[in-house]
């Protein structure tokens, strides 16, 4: 090489996660939460041991979207269930 710079260029490619699930243990947004998640979120916090069934009792929320709701806060990262049926639930998410 006259003087010039060298420059070798190499190509790669690397497949990662950054970060963690949203909403995950790392204490993520509550943005993702549809208004209806986000009421039976604050149900649960007032009280973790709620039953599905408990949950269907509030107005406009039937015990298949009170299931719906918590598998999507479950998905979301924002509870966890501890225990089996005498457990509680355990609020992941900061409010």
């Amino acid at each position: 090489m006259n003087g010039g710079v060298g420059v070798t260029i190499y190509s790669h490619t690397i497949d990662a996660l950054i970060g963690g699930q949203i909403g995950g243990a790392m204490g993520g947004a509550i943005g993702d939460l549809t208004e209806r998640q986000i009421e039976v979120l604050d149900l649960l916090m007032e009280d973790n041991r709620l039953t599905y069934k408990a949950i269907s009792g509030k107005p406009g929320i039937n015990e298949s979207a009170a299931s719906d709701h918590i598998k999507a806060l479950k998905e979301k990262g924002a509870i966890k269930r501890k225990g089996r049926t005498r457990g509680n639930w355990q609020i992941l998410i900061k409010r």
